[in-house]
């Protein structure tokens, strides 16, 4: 009895074995079938604001990344991430990855190779002359050289700043103290002569205009060939201060478009945090809400003399552009940047928005994307007296 008891047992035991080996073939451990292996890809260090993603660090060999992460490269240091994965048999598996944020950019100094200062004047050459970084709010600038600026006359003097993470600029320049600024007149150019320069097929010739162009007869601006036309809505009246609405806004936008004209407005601000901007934004969409546009709503920030009282970063700019230009978006309006070609190369830099691009030249070399043109601000066209700004639109 006993013998025939543990031939049973030992029949069970081996058929146990039997069924486990089978087993293990057709349903395999998801434990240890993974064959996936991660993948090291470079330096784990990667420039302050440059996007990256977890696949620019790692991939996947017999597997794939779960979910290809946006890496957070807003903060210098050294930061780990976690990130999943599975193998060829969707098992999943976690590992970490630890990246180096780094800030190598040398500060901006907002000079040429001369300065001319206004004797007298209430402001100092710290204050006027823009001193910026890309990631710190306050980088350390001064002006090293003998000058005085109660003295008319030259000076060589050098501009140096160096940034929270030790990297330095030096510009080194002529300072002018002048009793009154050199007067600089450009040469007017027609808009027949604009037109027969620049009109082809994909092109279109407009203007924009505020106050200071007066009364305009839009009628005739229309039958000189003009096709469309930035209006300026309104402006910040300084920094820190309220909006105000150009006086001959409503008068020029409703008149433009009686004429027939295309219009786009622009607002011109000096804010200087994203809350300021928030509010500007929706005072001028408050503004707005009485006319359909057929262009886009321009943002334009020009104000660089006083970008050193502001305390922001240029990248913190750049998040002051973009909250106006978001909300505009969010309306329902085309949102457009205004700037300079100098400007639009060194300081905004972080955006991703249509442009509208101020270079005063008969052919830009400016290398970036652009919709618009302002080629002159020393343009004549009738129903107009006076200089007004002429724009080209790329369709």
């Amino acid at each position: 009895m006993k013998r025939k008891n543990i031939l049973i047992i030992g029949t069970l035991f081996l058929l146990g074995v039997v069924l486990g080996v089978l087993f293990s073939v057709v349903f395999p451990s998801r434990e240890t079938s993974s064959n996936a292996q991660v993948v090291w890809k470079g330096p784990m260090e990667v420039e302050v604001y440059e996007p990256r993603k977890i696949s620019d660090f790692v991939s996947i060999e017999n597997g794939n990344l779960v979910q290809d992460e946006v890496i957070d490269t807003t903060r210098i240091g050294t930061f780990t991430y976690e990130f999943r994965y599975t193998d060829t048999s969707s098992n999943e598996q976690t590992d970490h990855l630890t990246i180096q944020v780094k800030d190598t950019e040398e500060p901006l100094i907002g000079i040429g190779k001369t300065y001319s200062y206004l004797k007298g004047s209430s402001r100092g050459l710290d204050e006027i002359i823009m001193c910026a970084d890309n990631y710190d709010a306050h980088p350390t600038c001064r002006i090293e050289g003998n000058y005085d600026l109660d003295t008319l006359g030259e000076y060589d003097v050098v501009y140096y700043a160096v940034d929270s993470s030790g990297n330095e600029a030096r510009e080194p320049f002529t300072l002018k103290v002048v009793d009154k600024y050199d007067s600089t007149t450009r040469e007017t150019i027609t808009l027949e002569e604009a037109k027969n320069k620049y009109l082809k097929n994909d092109v279109m010739i407009g203007i924009d205009v505020s106050k200071w162009q007066g009364n305009i007869d839009w009628d005739k601006v229309k039958e000189s060939g003009v096709t469309f036309a930035f209006i300026r809505l309104g402006t910040q009246t300084g920094p820190h201060q309220d909006s105000a609405l150009d006086s001959y806004f409503k008068q020029n936008i409703e008149n433009a478009k009686k004429a027939g004209i295309q219009v786009g407005v622009y607002y011109y601000t000096y804010a200087g945090s994203k809350e300021e901007a928030s509010t500007q934004a929706s005072w001028v969409l408050e503004q707005l809400k009485d006319y359909e546009l057929d262009l886009p709503v321009v943002f334009d920030w020009e104000c660089y003399s006083y970008f050193n009282s502001f305390g922001v970063s240029l990248y913190g700019l750049n998040e002051i552009a973009d909250t106006f230009l978001q909300a505009v978006k969010n309306k329902g309006y085309q949102p457009m940047l205004y700037a300079s070609k100098n400007y639009l190369q060194k300081v905004w830099k972080y955006l991703d928005y249509p442009t509208w691009l101020a270079h005063y030249t008969e052919s830009t070399d400016y290398e970036g994307d652009y919709q618009y043109w302002q080629f002159t601000n020393t343009g004549r066209v009738p129903g107009i007296d006076g200089n007004v700004d002429i724009d080209i639109y790329y369709r």
